[in-house]
Parts: structure tokens; sequence; C-alpha cells
């Protein structure tokens, strides 16, 4: 099969499961519809990004434009639903001192994000994204990659900066900056995965559940950064400060201690790029166009 259909379908599910999320943020912007959101919009913007020689540029530019900022808005919500839930767990003297500012600006930038999500509904941009992508580039049949070659390409270049990236992150003197270039790569590793998963059943699988682990700690690792920061912007504690310092140091050597036991053995990215070059050849059966398509929010 080519790429071009087989990106239409994937993205098309994806931007259905985007205006799903989106619906459901618009009516009540909870902590795991906030998170839900924040996912749908990275697999989708993943997607074009993946497959962004199957659509036209222009468009594409302007919907991940409209993403990012999005992003951004449900990306503050997401810090102060971190911070009151990480603040109330600490045991530090004064962590609940910070409590009502946060809700009281959480609740700020959740009529942001509502505001932004009605905008989007308003415009009909999921009806105009679908057309845009169905749209797409018009090209030669002999000028379509098969789309065995593309996620043999996209997937190889993505395992080795993953590899590369994490071994660098695991090192005792690895800078924020290491972990911070290391989660981005883990997150585009998983959601391009996902996009090829049938493609590498049931290797695919298995690869994602690794990496979950490995996902899980950096989140953790940034959370608690972002979390001291927010503090410091809203007065500072050095009590809470220092704890959360500490619980920051905790989570990072326990990435480190998972990444020299499952993935620092030179015989598991070998493993990976072998299977990674050797797609399934069976063919791939998508749903009908009419069916894969987002309806408006």
């Amino acid at each position: 099969m080519e790429t071009r259909a087989f990106a239409v379908a994937q993205a098309n599910k994806l931007l259905e499961r985007l205006a799903f999320q989106v619906t459901r943020t618009r009516r009540t912007p909870g902590s795991d519809a906030v998170h839900d959101l924040r996912v749908a919009i990275r697999r989708f913007t993943q997607s074009l990004f993946v497959f962004k020689t199957s659509f036209a540029p222009r468009e594409t530019r302007k919907i991940r434009k409209r993403l990012k900022v999005t992003m951004a808005l449900a990306g503050e919500v997401r810090d102060y639903d971190i911070a009151i839930k990480i603040l109330e767990a600490s045991r530090a003297r004064g962590a609940g001192g910070f409590q009502e500012e946060l809700l009281a600006r959480r609740k700020d930038a959740a009529k942001a994000l509502q505001a932004a999500l009605d905008h989007w509904v308003a415009r009909r941009s999921f009806s105009k994204w679908r057309t845009s992508l169905q749209t797409g580039v018009t090209q030669p049949d002999f000028h379509l990659p098969k789309v065995e070659d593309t996620s043999r390409r996209l997937l190889g270049r993505m395992a080795e900066r993953f590899f590369r990236e994490g071994d660098r992150a695991s090192h005792p003197q690895a800078s924020a900056a290491e972990l911070h270039e290391f989660r981005i790569a883990a997150k585009k590793l998983r959601y391009t995965l996902e996009l090829f998963a049938e493609l590498h059943a049931p290797a695919a699988d298995e690869w994602m559940e690794q990496i979950k682990p490995v996902q899980t700690l950096l989140g953790a690792i940034n959370d608690y950064r972002s979390v001291r920061a927010l503090v410091s912007t809203l007065g500072g504690s050095h009590v809470v400060e220092a704890a959360l310092r500490k619980r920051q140091r905790r989570k990072t050597q326990d990435f480190r201690k998972l990444w020299t036991e499952r993935f620092a053995s030179p015989a598991i990215p070998r493993q990976w790029m072998h299977s990674l070059r050797r797609p399934l050849r069976k063919p791939i059966m998508l749903e009908p166009a009419e069916e894969a398509v987002a309806r408006p929010a």
C-alpha cells in the first residue's frame, strides 16, 4: 500500500479522537480530560509530521500552528493540576499554603482553554481540517512511496535517536536539557510506533510497553522541575523546594537504573533495528474513508 492512503486513514482516525476530546474538555475541563486532550493533540500532530509529504504543506502548517497555541493553553492547566497534586502529597511544611492561589489560577487557565476550544468549534475547524487532509498532495503513482518503506526509514531513524539520547540522558552528569531532549525523543518514537503498529506486530506492542515506564519516570522528573519553578513564582519556600528537589533526584536515579537494566546492552538496539527493517508484508485493512473521518465536535 502506498503511504498516502495509509496517512489519510491514520490522520483521520486521530482527528476524530481529537474532536471527541475537545467536546469532552469543553464540557468539563477536569484534570483527566485536559490530560487526554493533550495526548490527542500530540498524537494527531505527530501524524502530520510523520506523513507531512502526503498533505498540503500550507494547510498542515496552519493546523499545527493552531494546535501549538491550544497545546500551550492546555499545558498551563495541566501544570496547575500537577502542582496541586504534588503539593497535596508533599509532607513538606508550608506546601499547603500555595493551594488556594494554584486553584484560582487553574480556574482562569481552564476558562481560557475552553474559550479557545469554543472558537475551534465555531469556526468548524475539524470539518475544514478533514477536507484538507482528504485533498492532500497529488503525485504520480510512481512517486508514491510504499508504507513499508516509510515505516522502515522513519522508525529506524527515531529508534537510533531514542537509544543515542537515552544513553546520554542516563549519564550521571546529564543536564536537564539532555533529559528533556530524550523525553521528546521517547514520546515521538512511541507515537510513531502507534501509527505503524500493525506493520510491526507483535514486536511494536512490546516496544511500546518497554517505553512506557521510561516516559513515566521522565514525566515525573519534568513535573517536579515544573512545580519547583511554579512555587518559585508564587513566593517560594526553601523547605518545599528542598523536598521537591529530593523527589526529583530520586526519580532521576530510578530512570538511570531502569535504562541501565533494560536498554544499555548493545544487543537491545541491534534487535530493535533488525525488526524495524523487516515490517510485515501482509495487506493492511483500513476503514472506509467515509467512516474514518472526524466529525465536528
